[in-house]
């Protein structure tokens, strides 16, 4: 009786590692730097403009971050490049909260630029890696996907206290 072994999973399309590129570098461009300023030579995207709104712009601004970091997750990135995306896109949020100085330290910061840089330093790496799926691998997107809900709502919760503070 011969033994039957499962085929080894196939490497990443490189066809794939080509469109995550792209699709990171629109988003970092689109949140981070689709705006020129006139006279400053600047830009700015539309993240910062839309965390002007108090409390749900800067909650948008943070879902529409989680897109590069699911991307990087769909693209098999480890778990400790996806928290220390998930620590930039939350150090935004929280910072964000703050009123006049969150916004000027979203516009220095870029989480989504520096976000895009670290995709792309994985997928550097990833052109012919097999890939290897594991239920340990689905237990730690979960626990990051927990921990980004919570961190979302603590943000949510923080921010209409500092505007029940601010404006009675």
């Amino acid at each position: 009786m011969t033994q039957r072994h499962a085929p080894p999973p196939p490497a990443v399309d490189p066809a794939r590692i080509a469109a995550s590129r792209r699709f990171a570098r629109r988003m970092a461009w689109l949140l981070d730097g689709s705006i020129p300023l006139p006279l400053v030579g600047w830009r700015i995207g539309i993240q910062p403009i839309i965390s002007l709104i108090p409390v749900v712009g800067d909650a948008a601004g943070f879902v529409m971050t989680l897109a590069i970091i699911g991307e990087a997750a769909r693209m098999r990135a480890p778990p400790r490049l996806l928290a220390r995306m998930a620590g930039y896109a939350v150090l935004d949020l929280f910072v964000g909260l703050v009123p006049v100085a969150g916004d000027a330290v979203d516009f220095v910061l870029r989480a989504n630029t520096r976000n895009c840089a670290l995709l792309e330093r994985h997928l550097d790496d990833l052109e012919g890696v097999q890939r290897e799926p594991s239920w340990r691998r689905w237990l730690e997107l979960a626990l990051l996907a927990g921990g980004l809900v919570l961190a979302l709502w603590l943000a949510w919760r923080a921010g209409v206290a500092l505007m029940a503070l601010l404006f009675g």
